[in-house]
C-alpha cells in the first residue's frame, strides 16, 4: 500500500507555512483545558497538510507548542505597541503593555500558561524567561525603561531588570486571575500593583 508524499510548501514560502501552524496552533489552544491535549493531527488537518509536513518546521510537538505560545505572546506585543506607538507619556505606556498583557494571560490561559505556569522541567519549557526577555512586549518594556531613566523619571537602575520586576508583579496579577477566575478580585487590583511600583522607582531628592 502506497502513501502520499507531505505537501511540500511553494518554493521560498516555507516561512508562511511556519506562521499558519503557529496561528492555527495556539487557535487550537484556546479549545482546551492543557497545551498537552491539543492533537498534532488537527493541527495538520487544520493547515491542510501532513503531520510529517509539521516536522519539517518543528522538532516535535512540545517545541511546536512553545512556539505557537510564544507566537502569540508576540503578536499581543505587536498589537500594544502599535496602539501606543504615539503615545508620549511614559507612565501611560508602561501601564497599556501591563494592562495589555494581563488581558493576554486571562483571554489565552492555556498559552499563558504553557509558558509561565508549567510545572518545572515540563518538555518545552526551560527556557522560557528567556523566551519572554526577548519577545516584543517585554523588548518594549525595556525601551520604556530606558527612556524614563534618560528622562530622570526613574531611578538610575538597569532597565532591564526594572522590567523584570516589573514583569514579575504583572504576572503575579496575571497568574491569579486564571488561577482563581470565580474570585471577587477588586477590578482596580492591577492599577494598585502598578501604583506601587511606580512608587518605588521615583527618583528621591
Amino acid at each position: 500500500m502506497s502513501t502520499s508524499a507531505p505537501k511540500r510548501s511553494p518554493r521560498g514560502q516555507g516561512h508562511l507555512l511556519r506562521d499558519e501552524i503557529l496561528e492555527v496552533t495556539a487557535s487550537l489552544m484556546s479549545t482546551v483545558d492543557n497545551a498537552d491535549d491539543v492533537s498534532v493531527r488537527a493541527i495538520a488537518d487544520a493547515v491542510g497538510k501532513t503531520v510529517p509536513a509539521l516536522y519539517q518546521h518543528f522538532g516535535d510537538k512540545s517545541e511546536l507548542l512553545t512556539a505557537a505560545a510564544e507566537h502569540a505572546l508576540n503578536t499581543m506585543g505587536a498589537e500594544v505597541d502599535a496602539q501606543v506607538a504615539s503615545e508620549t507619556d511614559i507612565d501611560r505606556r508602561l501601564r497599556a503593555r501591563a494592562r495589555a498583557f494581563v488581558e493576554f494571560a486571562t483571554q489565552h490561559p492555556v498559552p499563558y500558561r504553557h509558558l509561565f505556569m508549567s510545572s518545572p522541567g515540563a518538555a518545552g519549557t526551560t527556557d522560557t524567561i528567556d523566551l519572554m526577555m526577548e519577545s516584543v512586549g517585554f523588548s518594549k518594556m525595556v525601551s520604556d525603561l530606558t527612556e524614563a531613566r534618560q528622562a530622570g523619571l526613574m531611578i538610575d537602575e538597569d532597565p532591564e531588570r526594572v522590567a523584570l520586576v516589573l514583569w514579575t508583579a504583572v504576572h503575579g496579577v496575571a497568574s491569579l486571575f486564571i488561577s482563581h477566575p470565580d474570585l471577587d478580585w477588586p477590578d482596580d487590583l492591577l492599577e494598585r500593583v502598578l501604583d506601587q511600583h511606580a512608587f518605588g522607582l521615583v527618583p528621591r531628592s
